[in-house]
């Protein structure tokens, strides 16, 4: 049964199986971001280029990287929050058709997914879900209810959450990609979240914050609590974040 589900999925994203894109057919592409209709408040983030940063060996960091589920009672300073958002989904430089050039790779440069993360340990920031608006690179709060229980129960019950600083959602866009390329999307937007969630450890290992990437979540519920209410956007990747134990 396995064999034949992924031969399958395989086969029906093909390139030679592929519906013409609606790029080719010359229909407009979709906006870069989709912004939250529910803002209650938006806070602008510090310049991450005026922002000084350890001076660390990029293979010291890959060597000590590893997915870290118990943290410290420590909490994000603004300027952390700014660098861990803007390194994992800042934008570079804006170009035409609806494109933009980010710190991660993407398919086409299409860029798909949309940053959502609840506030647990903030210096100055309320408790809350916030959305990352990476064209002005702010974010925005959605709610400021404590969400930690139906985090843990949108995560399959992993507790190990509850002392995170940080608990990061990405949202993909479907169409956003499939605007180029159609079923082959499906393939590119998965490898795309990889990209993102590595930076965010390599970072995060920078400044002394540990992250584990999780999977394993409850579709529905996750896209219940995020009001993510189309068939074109979906949760497809999660993290925690939090200080490391000395």
């Amino acid at each position: 049964m396995m064999e034949k589900t992924v031969q399958e999925f395989l086969k029906s994203t093909y390139y030679q199986n592929l519906s013409s894109s609606d790029q080719n057919e010359e229909k407009p592409a979709p906006p870069m971001i989709k912004k939250p209709k529910n803002i209650i408040k938006s806070f602008k983030l510090p310049d991450p280029k005026e922002i000084k940063l350890p001076e660390k060996n990029i293979f010291n960091i890959l060597e000590k990287r590893r997915s870290r589920r118990a943290y410290s009672d420590s909490s994000l300073s603004q300027n952390d929050l700014s660098i861990l958002l803007y390194y994992t989904q800042g934008i570079k430089k804006t170009l035409s058709d609806q494109r933009n050039m980010r710190i991660v790779p993407s398919a086409g440069a299409r860029h798909p997914y949309e940053t959502y993360f609840y506030l647990n340990k903030s210096k100055k920031l309320p408790k809350g879900l916030y959305y990352y608006n990476p064209l002005e690179h702010k974010i925005d709060l959605l709610n400021k209810q404590n969400l930690l229980e139906k985090l843990i129960e949108g995560a399959i019950g992993q507790k190990f959450i509850q002392n995170a600083a940080a608990i990061f959602c990405w949202v993909a866009d479907y169409y956003r990609t499939a605007w180029r390329y159609s079923e082959r999307s499906f393939r590119y937007i998965h490898l795309d979240g990889g990209h993102i969630c590595q930076n965010l450890y390599l970072i995060a290992e920078a400044i002394n914050y540990g992250v584990c990437a999780i999977a394993a979540y409850d579709d529905e519920k996750m896209n219940q609590l995020l009001n993510i209410n189309s068939d074109e956007r979906f949760v497809a990747y999660m993290a925690s974040l939090g200080g490391q134990l000395s």
